[in-house]
């Protein structure tokens, strides 16, 4: 059932606020995946097993765009709840997101914006890191997120990648807590300018999308899609893990489950603005029509398509990339 009550519409197109309320539902939808949850696992204990420890743990998180790695983040931030503790801001879980384009120093900066510094912009590189140091012992942080790192290589010389390790390197000893990086797997490459920082992030996990080449992927696949099924905002299922609808959904997402989401967020809007109590394979179709997946230009449209064939339609695909070229 859905996790919170939606009308059913009988035909009747949703209003715009009420279109609205269940695009934004489906938003918020996580399914914690076997992936999803492993990593949550490996969060939850470096954070504990960290704490007044001599030598806090470290993590390097990579995945491609889409995998769900800030979603996964976010969830765990949102867990520890920042609290006015005697007049003072406890941060228990300080998360924060690199700019584009990013220098030591604007990371600092953001980070001090993260922990509510109003002079987060002030001052040179090095007392802008002096000052992060104070906050994060002031603020109580007892585990640090850094979101988006690929940001801090844009430019990829030496000559950076030198100057970001070593500063990413001094911020982890001297910050004294647990520091999770995130960011693309290309992100990896500053660990080969720097063995001391290689040695601090021994740990590197990777978030994948779902794959379906085997029975078992298949059915982790299609069990998850009956897990989001089953909170769409909608009196109706749409029947989402049936194995035909399953391998179009895999196929249009390529196992990423951003995309899915956007899918069936487009897809919901269609269904209330028509006022269906399920989303249905028309929905599918004209909610795929609207995205413009920029890595896979020569992607079709599986929705609506009988007797469909995953494994020839990625061949097709396949062929078509080639003939660009």
């Amino acid at each position: 059932m859905s996790e919170q009550p939606f009308k059913r519409l009988d035909g009747i197109p949703a209003s715009q606020d009420e279109v609205r309320k269940r695009r934004e539902h489906v938003k918020k939808i996580v399914i914690a995946h076997p992936n999803y949850s492993n990593l949550l696992s490996e969060i939850e204990d470096i954070h504990f097993y960290s704490q007044g420890s001599v030598k806090p743990d470290s993590l390097f998180l990579s995945g491609v765009a889409g995998v769900g790695k800030s979603t996964l983040l976010e969830e765990y931030t949102s867990r520890f709840p920042r609290q006015i503790v005697n007049n003072n801001t406890v941060i228990p879980v300080l998360y924060s997101t690199v700019p584009v384009g990013a220098t030591p120093k604007s990371v600092a900066s953001k980070l001090l914006y993260s922990l509510g510094d109003p002079a987060y912009e002030k001052g040179t590189e090095i007392s802008q890191t002096s000052r992060l140091m104070n906050f994060i012992k002031k603020c109580k942080v007892e585990l640090i997120i850094i979101d988006e790192f690929q940001h801090l290589l844009d430019r990829d010389t030496q000559h950076v990648l030198n100057k970001a390790s070593e500063w990413v390197k001094s911020f982890c000893d001297e910050a004294g807590v647990p520091i999770i990086l995130c960011g693309f797997p290309e992100s990896k490459k500053i660990f080969k300018f720097n063995s001391q920082l290689d040695r601090r992030f021994l740990m590197k996990l990777t978030m994948e999308g779902f794959q379906y080449y085997t029975r078992e992927e298949q059915v982790e696949f299609r069990a998850f899609l009956k897990s989001i099924d089953e909170r769409l905002p909608f009196v109706d299922r749409a029947s989402l893990a049936a194995k035909q609808l399953a391998d179009k959904l895999y196929y249009a997402t390529n196992g990423l489950p951003s995309h899915l989401n956007k899918i069936l967020y487009e897809a919901t809007g269609l269904a209330a603005k028509s006022g269906n109590d399920s989303i249905d394979e028309n929905h599918l179709y004209d909610a795929f029509n609207k995205l413009d997946i920029s890595t896979r230009p020569l992607v079709s449209n599986p929705f609506t398509i009988k007797n469909f064939n995953i494994v020839e339609a990625f061949e097709i695909e396949k062929l078509r990339s080639k003939e660009a070229k």
